[in-house]
């Protein structure tokens, strides 16, 4: 059924994007918390930023990767 592959696209859609907005205020919100503790403002909030969103980047590229049947994809696990 076309409206089931739809509906399955739009679910990995918003998991990808989800998990990057997850990874990048992860990464925002562990960098202010370092600013705060250590009295470094704004430099642990811009690369807790920049380390968040690559890591949102990478699981989106390892998901999609996965998703499409590319097995050229570095994995932790294997």
């Amino acid at each position: 059924m076309p409206q089931d592959e739809f509906r399955k696209g739009l679910s990995l859609a918003a998991r990808i994007g989800s998990e990057f907005v997850a990874a990048t205020v992860v990464g925002g919100g562990l960098g202010y918390l370092g600013d705060r503790l250590f009295g470094t403002r704004p430099w642990l909030l811009a690369a807790g930023l920049v380390l968040g969103t690559a890591a949102g980047v990478l699981a989106a590229y390892r998901e999609a990767s996965r998703m499409s049947g590319g097995d050229s994809v570095p994995d932790d696990e294997n």
